[in-house]
């Protein structure tokens, strides 16, 4: 997937410019800057939900999970209707399901927690063929077991050769489990392998950042 030279106007306000970014097939790249940058807004427009000026390149189909899942929650959607909807290959999605855990499949969808919630739409995505996966806040209320299931998922993912832009408000985590970082608020600070770099990072979020060293006793 390539992006080239995007610019994005909402309500006549600019909110992304000059936005390039590349993702190969099993690439992880995490999309990282403060609140308003427009982290959310270029996963839009690559998915061809906001107007835009520029080129976006995919080449394949594009699965698009953002922080509100979408599901009325008065429908009794089960597991097993949203995992299997609109899907060619159950049996991907069912392999998927059984690996990672995911509850009955009889089970109302909207009574699993978010970390299950994104296990099933991940799964649904896959059963309909996705190639590249834009992924909106996916640590948002998971717990430490299910941030660990989620990298298992990352991993899952690079190995079937799926492309996945993530957007992050935590740099360590994004750091570790990155092949590349964009670095955005409104325009492009850095694109390219993870690296803490304080100035990088202080220049994009717009205030000094000092990386915290957790020292776990032995």
């Amino acid at each position: 997937m390539k992006v080239e030279g995007l610019y994005v106007e909402i309500g006549g306000k600019s909110v992304l410019e000059n936005v390039n970014l590349t993702v190969k097939r099993g690439q992880v790249v995490s999309v990282l800057g403060p609140n308003g940058a427009g982290k959310t807004t270029l996963l839009r427009a690559i998915a061809g939900l906001v107007p835009y000026r520029g080129k976006v390149t995919v080449g394949g189909k594009i699965a698009y999970l953002p922080q509100e899942k979408g599901f009325n929650p008065y429908v009794p959607f089960t597991v097993d209707d949203v995992a299997h909807m609109g899907v060619r290959d159950r049996e991907v999605v069912d392999d998927f399901l059984r690996r990672f855990g995911v509850p009955d499949v009889r089970r109302r969808f909207r009574d699993l927690s978010g970390g299950q919630k994104q296990k099933v739409l991940i799964a649904r995505f896959l059963g309909v063929g996705a190639d590249l996966f834009l992924l909106d806040e996916p640590l948002t209320g998971l717990d430490t077991v299910a941030q660990k299931e989620f990298e298992s998922i990352l991993k899952d993912l690079k190995g079937m050769g799926k492309g996945v832009v993530m957007v992050s408000h935590d740099i360590g985590h994004a750091l570790s489990v990155s092949d590349a970082v964009l670095c955005l608020n409104r325009t492009v600070f850095y694109h390219g392998k993870p690296k803490y770099d304080p100035v990088i990072f202080s220049r994009t979020y717009g205030i000094e950042v000092v990386p915290l060293q957790h020292r776990h006793p032995k």
